[in-house]
């Protein structure tokens, strides 16, 4: 029964998305680099649930001048129980970021091609679950577009800092869905931060409104958690990190606990 209100629940995160360019809660966001995410969703109700039921991105970053840097990005989601398994490469991202290397104010411009299967619907469904911050990766029968300001800065004589970021998303559907053509998300998030040459560690929550419904409150009409992340210099250009995220609403809480993150940039 969770299940079912789960997929309920996500109806509106695979129809009406969000898109973030550069993934918030990895470190080093100014490198260039290879960068591979593992995460893990650990459900309320985890009987006869897989270990690999998760998702993996894989992107590549690159400044092409001192003001614009190129991000590609494919994601990939497995569902695996006992009774069915259900492997999805998700849509692929392609996206500019706009701004110097330690700009204060930066921008992102990016579309997501159509590619995911839409007859691999649950693999979609625990790919949102495994990262809210992107089920536009995973939205079926829609054309994700959208941009992001961020705001990034550090307090003086210290290595804290603050990161924000905000801006609106369109879905641009591939079939008709009643009268509408398109939907319409907000997303934004606050994120404290400690920074030096060989660590970041980060702090705060992301948010994501659903701005094309109906009907509801605020509440009713979003999702919010709360995440920690860590990056770290090992050496040879590897940055190894992990990442916490929990859910913050009610309805979401009684099915999914946490999920936990691995993630390799190489820097280039």
């Amino acid at each position: 029964m969770k299940r079912f209100i789960l997929m309920l629940l996500l109806l509106p995160l695979l129809h009406t998305g969000r898109l973030e360019a550069q993934p918030i809660w990895i470190g080093a966001q100014e490198m260039n680099g290879l960068i591979m995410e593992w995460q893990k969703p650990f459900l309320d109700q985890s009987d006869h649930v897989g270990f690999f039921m998760s998702s993996v991105f894989f992107s590549y970053r690159q400044r092409t001048s001192d003001a614009v840097m190129v991000h590609l990005e494919l994601p990939m989601s497995n569902y695996d129980t006992e009774s069915r398994s259900e492997f999805l490469f998700g849509n692929p991202y392609v996206g500019l970021v706009f701004g110097p290397k330690d700009a204060l104010i930066s921008g992102d411009f990016g579309v997501r091609l159509p590619l995911a299967d839409d007859d691999k619907s649950r693999a979609a469904t625990y790919g949102v679950i495994s990262d809210f911050d992107r089920p536009e990766a995973f939205a079926l029968k829609s054309v994700p577009v959208a941009g992001m300001v961020r705001l990034r800065t550090t307090f003086p004589a210290s290595k804290l800092g603050l990161r924000a970021h905000f801006g609106p998303s369109v879905l641009i559907y591939t079939e008709k869905r009643g009268g509408d053509d398109m939907g319409v998300a907000l997303k934004y998030g606050l994120i404290g931060t400690y920074e030096d040459e060989k660590v970041l560690a980060q702090l705060g929550f992301s948010g994501w409104y659903n701005a094309s419904a109906d009907r509801g409150d605020f509440g009713d009409n979003s999702h919010h958690q709360l995440g920690v992340s860590v990056n770290f210099d090992a050496g040879s250009r590897l940055w190894p990190g992990i990442i916490l995220r929990i859910p913050m609403d009610k309805d979401l809480k009684e099915v999914i606990d946490l999920v936990v993150g691995l993630n390799m940039m190489v820097q280039l």
